[in-house]
This record gives C-alpha cells, sequence and structure tokens, in this order.
C-alpha cells in the first residue's frame, strides 16, 4: 500500500494517531520510523526502502553508531543548556524531558547502553558536573568550558584565594600585636617595680624580700632568717596570772576572811591519828 501523501487527510490521520511516544521496541532508527504495533514493525522490516537503509549501515556500522552517539550527545547537551544551565537536576528527570521529543536519537542506536553509562562518560571527560546523591541519585548540571566562563571562575578563584590570605595575614597581625602588648606591659611592671625599690633603699627603707631569699651583700655572709612573730587579733583580753602581781596591782583578798591582829598566829590544823 502506498504511503499517504503529505496534507492528505490519511497523512493527517496518520500524524494525529502517532502524536506522542510510543513503544521504542517498533521504532527503527536508521529509517527513523515510529510504528504503532508489532504488525506495522514486522511490515517496515520487509519493506525495500528499510532493507535498502540496513545494507549502508552493514557496510560500515560504527561510522553510523558514531554520527548516531554525537547526535544524542550533541541534542542532550543543548536541551540541558538551555532549560536548566549550571543548576543541578536528576538525571533520569531530565532523561524524561529530553524523550518528550518525538524525533529525538534514542540511545539503543548510540554506544552507550545505559543512561548511568552515559552520565559518567559526560563526568569523565569534563563535559558535565556529575555527582551522587542519596536521595536522587546521579545528579547532573551542565558546565560552561567558553573561554569567559574559564577567566570568569579564574578571577574568582583568585579573588577567593586572596581573601583567605588576607584573612590570614590579619590573624598573624593581631597575633603579633597582642604579644607585644603583653612584652610591653612586662617590661613596664619590671620598671615600676625597680623604681620602688631604688626609692625605698634612698630613704632607707628596708625592702621586703620574697620569703626564701636573703639580702646578700659583697663580701659578706647571708645572716640567719628570723622566727616569724605571731600576731593575735582576737577581741579578748589575756589574763595575767594571779601568782606574779602587777606593778601598781595589790593582791586581792577575800572579804568573808577575818583579819589577824599584830602577834596573832595562824592556828594550826589538827591531824587525826
Amino acid at each position: 500500500m502506498p504511503r499517504a501523501e503529505a496534507g492528505s487527510i490519511k497523512h493527517l490521520s496518520n500524524q494525529m494517531k502517532s502524536k506522542g511516544l510510543q513503544r521504542l521496541r517498533w521504532y527503527c532508527q536508521p529509517c527513523n520510523k515510529q510504528c504503532r504495533d508489532a504488525n506495522g514493525f514486522k511490515c517496515h522490516v520487509q519493506s525495500e526502502s528499510h532493507v535498502r537503509q540496513m545494507q549502508l549501515v552493514g557496510e560500515d556500522p560504527k561510522k553510523f553508531i558514531q554520527g548516531f552517539s554525537s547526535d544524542f550527545q550533541r541534542d542532550f547537551i543543548a536541551l540541558l543548556r538551555t532549560a536548566h544551565g549550571e543548576k543541578w537536576i536528576g538525571a533520569n528527570k531530565f532523561y524524561n524531558e529530553y524523550i518528550r521529543d518525538k524525533e529525538h536519537i534514542h540511545m539503543n542506536a548510540t554506544r552507550w547502553s545505559s543512561l548511568t553509562e552515559f552520565v559518567k562518560y559526560l563526568g569523565r571527560e569534563g563535559i558535565c558536573n556529575v555527582k551522587e546523591d542519596e536521595k536522587d541519585g546521579l545528579m547532573i548540571a551542565w558546565r560552561d568550558t567558553s573561554v569567559e566562563a574559564v577567566r570568569r571562575r579564574q578571577e574568582i578563584a583568585e579573588q577567593e584565594a586572596k581573601e583567605a590570605r588576607n584573612e590570614a595575614g590579619e590573624d598573624k597581625m593581631l597575633k603579633r600585636m597582642a604579644q607585644r602588648a603583653r612584652m610591653e606591659a612586662e617590661a613596664k611592671v619590671k620598671t615600676l617595680e625597680a623604681k620602688q625599690v631604688q626609692e625605698k633603699s634612698s630613704e632607707g627603707i628596708p625592702v621586703q624580700q620574697e620569703p626564701g631569699e636573703e639580702a646578700k651583700a659583697d663580701g659578706e655572709e647571708p645572716k640567719p632568717k628570723a622566727a616569724p612573730v605571731k600576731v593575735s587579733f582576737g577581741l579578748k583580753a589575756k589574763a595575767t596570772p594571779a601568782v606574779k602581781t602587777g606593778l601598781g596591782q595589790m593582791k586581792s583578798q577575800s572579804i568573808f576572811k577575818r583579819q589577824r591582829e599584830n602577834g596573832e598566829e595562824k592556828p594550826k590544823k589538827k591531824v587525826k591519828l
């Protein structure tokens, strides 16, 4: 049966029936023809045009496979650049966007057997940025390899490196300033202490030395360290002993004892036998 002429009612009907994606198993990539069922695909395979096309493919199959692979990669990268740019997107999700076009190059005609292998190839060649995510699996993003983009990335990297060096230099300078300030403060303290010692020595005031240190004069032996003096800060006055009477004080007498007269002797105590 001859093919319907372009613009005829039969041609339009066939176009409406074949709208959208059909089964991949009934698609002929060398002839670029999509069949609706197994019977149509069988008739197409037995047609004279398909036989002539397959004879051409059989003469140099590597040439056709390389051409389909380059076309597939070109269309894939072009859609990724225009649709998403340098944003990350799941490889499976983007592939579903790519195959919406009915006339796209099918992957079974290329040298890649799966989408994962193709995405890994793009990552190895540096054509796209590829990473693996735990949730979305393989992620893909377009990589701008133009001269302007490369120069812009180099400028950004140099600017970041310069900022990092400036921050490191500022940290070193702050540490150096803190160390210098600490040394100056210690020097001032030592100078002030030496000045105070000199003033006390000129006024004749003995200089208080730290415990464990002794003043050593030239040619003199060190003096033994004096015993420490205990100082009591209690409020209770210390009582004087009753035996020893202080100066200007009288011995206390009991008011219940009878005062003896002159010449009266003290009665002797009786001893029981």
